[in-house]
Parts: C-alpha cells; structure tokens; sequence
C-alpha cells in the first residue's frame, strides 16, 4: 500500500494475561485472505516478518486480519519495543511489496489461532474474568484449538462445564471449520481441584467416576445416583453447595448440566434422573424449565397428566428395578 499522507493507526493492545505479548491493531486487514504465523527459527521470508524479527526481542510474529500478535523475550521491555516496532510495521505496510509476500499465506491454522484469541479477548475473557479465570489458546494444529485455563478456572469444578457449554459454543458458533478442542490444562494443580471442593460424603461416592476433568453433567448423574434412597429428592440449592459451588449464579451452571442429562436419558430411553433435584420453592417439584424440556424431548406429561403426576411417575421410574426401561 502506498502512504497517501495519512498516517497509518496503530493501536497496541496488551494482552491480560501474557505479559510477552502485545496485540498492534490496524485500521485494515495486513493483507486480504491471508495470515501467517512467523518464528525467529523458522522461514521469515516476507517484508513484514523480515522487519519485525529483525528486532532483536522479537520472538515470534502472528498476523491475521487487522492484527499482529508480537511476542517478545521475556528480559525485553515493551517501554523499549513498541516504537520501534510500530515503525518497522509502518514502514512496510506504506511500501510497494505485499507484506506478507506475493504468495497469498493460506495457512488454516494461523487464521484459526488469530481468530480463537480475537474471540477469547472479545468475548470469552471479559466475561469469566469476574470469577478470576481466563483463558488462552496455546496452538491450533489442524482444525483443533488447544486451550490453556487460568486463574480461577484452573481446578475449578465448573471448568468443564464453562469450556464445553460455553466457550466451544462461541467458538463453533463464529469458526464453522474448527474440528476439535482440547483442554491443555492441569487441572489438578489449580487452586481450587474439585475434589477439594467436594464434600468427604459426596467425594466418596463420586470419585470412582468422576475425575477433576470429567464435565459436569455425568459428576451430577452420579450425585443423584448416591442419594440415599430411591426416592430422595434433593434442592437445588443443595445441590449447587454440595458440587462445590459458592458464587452467584451457580444453580445456572447446575440447571444447565441437568438438562444435559435430560437429553442423554431421553435419547437412552432411561427415566429423568434430574427428576430428583427440585425447588423447594416449587413444592418438592423440578422448576418449570424440567417440564418444558421434558415435553421438548416427546417425554413430558401424558394428556390430562399434571406436572406433580408425571414428576411422581418419573421418581418411581428411578426407583423401579428395571430404571432403564422405556415406558
């Protein structure tokens, strides 16, 4: 691109959690439908590679869009690194040369990582930072995102639940061509492990099949499954404390895990085992969201049966020898 006199913007963006990294965002794309990953050991044949490794601390280069991702030694100064990298980026995006070469950089991958970060920064991060936790993608290595979890999400019982109800459905939602996601993190050594959190009377009936890392839905089904006696009930409420959850909001978390396992047990053709948490507000019955999704699924109340009816009919279905049989 040539410079018609007007400056070209370039604003620098740290990132919260990686201090050796700092995001320089243009006003337009580096260079249309391409994008590129640059390593200090690797092949930096392109304008703009050439410029920015030519700095001695910068370690690797990342473009995608209107962004470049710069990393840094970890001894470097960001005081000492921007200018001179804001110049090298101006001097090449205001020359004659394409700056990421004259072969357009089709590499999949690279896309999808720039695009994985812009969307954890956007719009994943800035909503669990609240409780401490963020997140980052490590690498991309054909079609699947390899995810770190940090801070409060690191051994946190609902990693798991956050990460695959809702990160992935951001993530799958915005990247059609994203095969797969992978959680990188040892969860074990967080500060908060699940086990930790649990109760020593829930942690003896879960922990055979309920590891840090398993999601929450099958941590619940087992929960359930232990209660004392066929027909227990427990609260939500309850059940939120004994999962280990303390923050506002949680019984979400626990709700959404339930109706996950509404959808297991209807396609199994077993009874609703989330027929056993109720709201005590509700008068020993499931909240309403248990009836709509029921009637969803084909499985609710029959004609001229009520809530309470078909809720009864639910609970001696768990209680029944035969539990997995389909009526």
């Amino acid at each position: 691109m040539s410079d018609t006199g007007t400056r070209l913007r370039i604003r620098a963006q740290p990132s919260p959690r990686d201090p050796d990294t700092l995001r320089f965002l243009l006003d337009a794309p580096v260079q249309a439908h391409a994008a590129a990953v640059f390593d200090r050991d690797g092949d930096a044949d392109a304008p703009l590679a050439r410029a920015l490794l030519a700095i001695a601390a910068v370690q690797r280069v990342e473009v995608e869009g209107e962004s470049i991702h710069v990393r840094k030694a970890a001894d470097a100064r960001w005081e000492d690194l921007k200018a001179p990298i804001a110049a090298a980026i101006r001097e090449v995006m205001t020359g004659s040369e394409p700056p990421l070469g004259e072969q357009k950089i089709e590499d999949g991958d690279a896309r999808m990582l720039a695009a994985v970060r812009d969307l954890l920064d956007t719009r994943i991060n800035p909503s669990i930072s609240s409780h401490g936790g963020h997140i980052t993608a490590e690498r991309v290595k054909d079609g699947t995102v390899y995810l770190h979890m940090s801070g409060g999400c690191q051994g946190c019982a609902a990693s798991q639940l956050t990460l695959r109800g809702g990160v992935e459905r951001v993530l799958r939602g915005a990247l059609p061509d994203l095969q797969g996601i992978v959680d990188v993190t040892d969860h074990d050594s967080g500060a908060a492990p699940f086990h930790a959190k649990l109760p020593a009377r829930q942690t003896a009936a879960i922990s055979p099949v309920a590891e840090p890392d398993t999601p929450l839905a099958p941590r619940l089904r087992s929960y359930l499954e232990s209660l004392p006696s066929d027909d227990s009930v427990v609260g939500y409420g309850t059940l939120t404390r004994d999962m280990g959850f303390t923050e506002p909001g949680s019984i979400r978390l626990v709700t959404d895990a339930l109706e996950e396992t509404m959808h297991e047990d209807a396609a199994a053709g077993r009874p609703f085992i989330a027929a056993r948490a109720v709201s005590r507000a509700g008068n020993g019955l499931p909240g309403k969201g248990f009836f709509d999704l029921a009637c969803h699924l084909s499985r609710g109340p029959t004609p001229g049966e009520s809530d309470r009816e078909f809720h009864a009919r639910e609970i001696v279905r768990l209680s029944s020898p035969a539990k997995g049989a389909a009526s």
